[in-house]
């Protein structure tokens, strides 16, 4: 798990090349701070495509953001929170069981 921002790029893109050849899940948080490196997500990931490790999984996290690589949303499956209207619903959303993305839920996204 990186927060991107401050010079977390060199330490994303470390952690992103260990994760393509050991087949570890990464995590960026807060990719709306790092254009620089979102920007140049796209060309890394189809340069390396090949090489990669099957149970890679890179996961991005960012709030919207008019300057965010339209081609890196396109080639991702995408997931939404949109929180819920009001403090009775948040609460209840907060403490329901299942309202998380599994891999079941994962599975079940139809991807080209």
């Amino acid at each position: 798990v990186i927060s991107l921002g401050e010079g977390q790029e060199p330490v994303a893109l470390k952690a992103i090349n260990a994760g393509i050849v050991n087949g570890t899940w990464v995590l960026l948080q807060n990719c709306e701070l790092g254009l620089g490196l979102m920007n140049e997500m796209e060309s890394l990931i189809n340069k390396l495509k090949g090489g990669m490790d099957p149970n890679f999984r890179l996961f991005i996290t960012a709030l919207p953001n008019p300057e965010f690589p339209l081609g890196l949303l396109q080639m991702c499956s995408k997931v939404t929170n949109d929180p819920p209207a009001g403090l009775r619903a948040g609460l209840l959303r907060s403490y329901t069981p299942g309202v998380m993305v599994d891999q079941d839920r994962l599975e079940r996204v139809d991807t080209p």
